[in-house]
């Protein structure tokens, strides 16, 4: 009996069906008229069980199985809703996890990490931070802004060299790995105030200090300073505006009193949550950051060293100058995003 295994099985099948006998029996004779063994028992009766059910083709019947009970109608109605659901909350009451995972892959979907935001924006500080934006768009319109502005920020020098690093790949290809930073390692705070013209002063806190309204105050103080011999070179404009975030100790009385009565500058508007439209995040640190990427430092000396290296890498260049004009359309895009962050 020379034939495929389709045709083996629908002659085997019709054999059992005209023998009537049973299932055991009927088996042991086909066996031994064939010479060998093409069926076995369990087949044979299972295919008993199916000649008395009425079916008399081991063929299955088109469209025969399991009916869909999946409205996919539904999962895109529930993605529509909630574009950020996962595939566990979106079979919720309709599916299996997995059905929905592969519905959303058949839809040219993929997985992707979501990115961290500095806050949970509300509804209350989308508002202010767009108004605050139109405010000083409309300041910006004016004239004669960019050029006054002096901003001021902080950021840990980590000693273990880590950093994250913007780097190009195809859709193919992996991102690349980056650990986080020991957040109980060595580290110390760098404190920067500069313009359009470059740093007016950085310092490197004591390691394991941070900053407090007292220290920010002698730092503004030591800002003035060097502020007056700018202005005595004709580098800076006279009528400074002050440019920093809504940290505790930026915001203080203390400090806004130092700021306002005794050092007579002008405060530039910063919404809180807003480290997109900070200058030295978006700008400053992070090219610090890449810079000093894969460095490992055992004493101050060193970090100060480095620091020193970049800062001097910088000189002459219209790196600052190149930060401070990015300002405008910062604050466009936040008006564009409604307050909400904008994706870069």
């Amino acid at each position: 009996m020379n034939l495929d295994m389709e045709e083996d099985k629908e002659n085997i099948h019709n054999l059992l069906h005209k023998l009537g006998l049973k299932a055991t029996e009927a088996t042991k004779n086909i066996n031994a008229a064939l010479g060998q063994s093409y069926v076995t028992n369990r087949t044979a009766q299972r295919w008993f069980k199916q000649f008395r059910d009425g079916r008399s083709t081991p063929k299955r019947k088109k469209g025969s199985g399991r009916p869909p009970t999946v409205n996919r109608r539904v999962l895109a109605q529930r993605m529509r809703c909630n574009p950020d659901t996962s595939p566990t909350e979106l079979a919720v009451g309709h599916c299996h996890p997995t059905t929905a995972w592969r519905w959303l892959r058949s839809t040219d979907r993929k997985p992707k990490k979501t990115k961290w935001v500095p806050h949970v924006l509300t509804d209350k500080n989308k508002e202010k931070r767009k108004n605050a934006c139109l405010r000083l768009l409309q300041k910006y319109k004016r004239g004669r802004l960019l050029s006054r502005i002096v901003t001021a920020d902080e950021s840990w020098i980590n000693y273990d060299g880590t950093a994250q690093k913007i780097v190009w790949r195809k859709p193919d290809e992996e991102t690349a790995m980056t650990p986080r930073p020991d957040k109980h390692g060595k580290k110390q705070m760098l404190c920067v105030f500069w313009s359009m013209r470059g740093p007016l002063h950085w310092e490197l806190l004591k390691p394991g200090t941070s900053i407090n309204a007292k220290k920010y105050c002698e730092q503004l103080s030591c800002v003035d300073t060097a502020l007056k011999a700018w202005n005595a070179l004709g580098l800076h404009e006279r009528k400074m505006v002050f440019h920093h975030d809504n940290a505790p100790p930026h915001r203080s009385e203390t400090t806004r009193r130092h700021i306002l009565e005794t050092l007579g500058w002008e405060l530039l508007e910063q919404p809180p949550y807003s480290p997109d439209i900070a200058p030295s995040d978006y700008h400053l640190f992070r090219s610090l950051k890449n810079f000093l990427r894969g460095k490992k430092f055992a004493k101050p000396e060193e970090v100060e060293s480095a620091l020193e290296e970049y800062f001097a890498s910088k000189r002459g260049t219209d790196f600052y100058e190149r930060g401070i004009r990015k300002l405008p359309a910062k604050w466009r895009k936040v008006v564009d995003s409604q307050g909400d962050y904008f994706i870069e």
